[in-house]
């Protein structure tokens, strides 16, 4: 399976709906965690960002914890997790 590039996961992270989010598997290289990405459905309350991104070992690792990652901007996000050669997980 190909890698998911920059441009892919910033277009699938601009097109998120509240509730549903993208995951996806770093390389091995990066220790193989999966990483989610979603939309947050409070990001315009003041203060929020706008997206958010969970990093663990599985799934439920992930979102036991705070975000990893928060930004209003998609590029920041897509940047951190196309640098770590990802596959998109279903």
């Amino acid at each position: 399976m190909a890698n998911a590039i920059k441009d892919e996961i910033l277009q699938k992270m601009e097109g998120l709906d509240d509730g549903v989010g993208l995951r996806l598997r770093l390389s091995p290289s990066f220790g193989a965690d999966i990483v989610i990405i979603q939309l947050n459905p409070s990001h315009k309350e003041k203060g929020q960002k706008k997206y958010s991104m969970w990093c663990g070992k599985d799934e439920v690792e992930a979102k036991a914890k705070s975000p990893f990652l928060s930004s209003n901007k998609a590029k920041t996000i897509a940047a951190w997790v196309s640098e770590r050669a990802p596959q998109w997980v279903s």
